[in-house]
């Protein structure tokens, strides 16, 4: 089955097996034929690019395209209007000079195509805001960042460059909130930001299907994933319809579901992409948890409204339904690995929305507050719990100190949360946390106990 996934063969298992291969024939475990077979079969030995190489020649690029600008400055007050203009464009010209080489001449070379990418990328950005400056250009941060973002994304695809890839999208976010920022009272459309979030998403693909596991890969994917978070705030902002808790529930189980669908680990190990998507799942079990969130503010208008507004309501209803789907297909084909209390979580956000407006406020109740609303937090209270506890059960099970750990911390953050948000005594609350806190100490006391069992036998 892994063989037909794309970047299944795990290249640090394949490096540690070629080194072994020599010990195995001299031990005569294997005989020179197998050892001969084995190698053949995984194919040629790949280069290997040292990482940290890439990181200090992109660093180094960054800190030339500082140093160049600020010797520029130094001197801006005294020059003439067209020297000025020449100076703007001659870091860019560099640039792409360098540009034009690595792909001629270095364009297998890693490190050369990333740092030339940074570099390019701060050249754009310089001569945009030199430009700006001398000409008097007015606009904002934010069409600033807009200009850089449409000028730099080719960069990504011409010079293959992973890093690049994060300082575009790190600067979608960037501008998002630059817009969001601006745009206090009236909130800014926000269908740009998926615009130039998919602009990278074929690049990922790319590398996804190149190489699954490595550090770039991986790396990429948790930067989408955190400008999905964002852009989804954005979008249930300007949808103003009540419908927020719903889609991030669903957004955040279609992260944790794709993580351990698409990076399956092979040590039984959560992939980084669905441990965010499972924290997040849990955060926002807390956070919907609080009866304020379920105080329906009413300010969605069901009639005609532009096509903004139906993409950004349609946006909350895709991830939901993308989770449930994804959930589902795994669940028919008995073939899933996941936490189901964790995959329901679309189910139960959708379920407490609808309770939570069963209820219609009258004009004198405070931020819409009704019995529907606290019956809604109840439930929400209860699923966050039984996450927990399926957490925790789930860590005992599989001998991880760090998931049972994980469902105490989301029950004591619940516990936590009442403990502002109730009117419980202090003796009620106090018990609660020595009851929490005695579950802490036993459930790592069992899982303890457990390993050293193991390690005796």
């Amino acid at each position: 089955m892994n063989s037909a996934v794309p970047g299944s063969t795990n290249r640090r298992a394949v490096r540690w097996l070629r080194g072994q291969l020599p010990e195995l024939v001299a031990a005569g475990a294997i005989s020179s034929e197998n050892a001969r077979a084995i190698e053949s079969h995984y194919g040629p030995v790949e280069s290997r690019t040292n990482f940290g190489f890439v990181i200090l020649a992109t660093v180094g690029a960054a800190l030339v395209g500082a140093g160049i600008i600020l010797l520029i400055a130094h001197n801006w007050d005294d020059l003439s209007r067209a020297t000025r203009t020449i100076i703007a464009f001659l870091p860019l010209l560099i640039a792409q000079s360098l540009v034009a080489f690595v792909l001629m001449r270095r364009n297998e070379s890693r490190p050369w195509r990333e740092a030339v990418a940074i570099f390019d990328v701060a050249a754009v950005a310089t001569a945009i805001s030199l430009i700006s400056q001398t000409y008097q250009i007015q606009g904002s941060f934010a069409d600033f960042m807009r200009v850089w973002l449409l000028l730099s994304i080719p960069i990504v695809y011409l010079l293959r460059t992973t890093l690049g890839a994060v300082v575009y999208v790190i600067g979608t976010i960037v501008w998002s909130c630059a817009r969001e920022i601006a745009g206090l009272v009236r909130m800014p459309n926000p269908m740009f930001f998926w615009i130039f979030f998919l602009l990278a998403v074929p690049y990922f693909l790319s590398r996804y299907w190149k190489d699954r596991d490595s550090r770039e890969t991986v790396t990429l994917g948790i930067v989408l994933t955190i400008a999905l978070v964002f852009g989804l705030g954005f979008t249930a902002d300007f949808a103003k319809s009540d419908l927020g808790g719903v889609a991030f529930a669903g957004m955040l189980t279609a992260i944790y579901l794709c993580g351990i669908k698409f990076f399956p680990s092979a040590d039984g190990r959560l992939p980084i992409i669905a441990l965010l998507g499972a924290i997040g799942i849990g955060a926002t079990a807390v956070a919907l948890s609080f009866e304020s969130s379920w105080h329906m503010t009413r300010e969605f208008f069901w009639g005609p409204r532009p096509l903004a507004g139906n993409i950004a309501f349609a946006l909350e209803f895709l991830f939901p339904i993308v989770a449930i789907g994804l959930a589902a297909f795994d669940i028919l084909r008995r073939r899933f690995q996941f936490s189901l209390a964790a995959a329901v979580f679309p189910i139960v956000a959708a379920i407490t929305w609808g309770i939570a407006n069963l209820c219609k406020p009258s004009a004198a109740e405070y931020l819409h507050k009704t019995n529907c609303s606290f019956a809604a937090a109840a439930m929400m209270n209860a699923y966050a719990l039984w996450l927990g506890i399926d957490i925790l059960i789930r860590g005992i099970r599989s001998n991880s100190v760090a998931r049972a750990n994980f469902g105490l911390l989301l029950i004591a953050a619940l516990a936590l949360s009442r403990f502002f948000d109730s009117e419980l005594s202090f003796v009620t609350r106090g018990l609660g946390f020595i009851v929490v806190g005695a579950g802490f100490l036993v459930a790592n006391i069992l899982l303890f106990k457990k390993r050293s069992a193991a390690v005796a036998v």
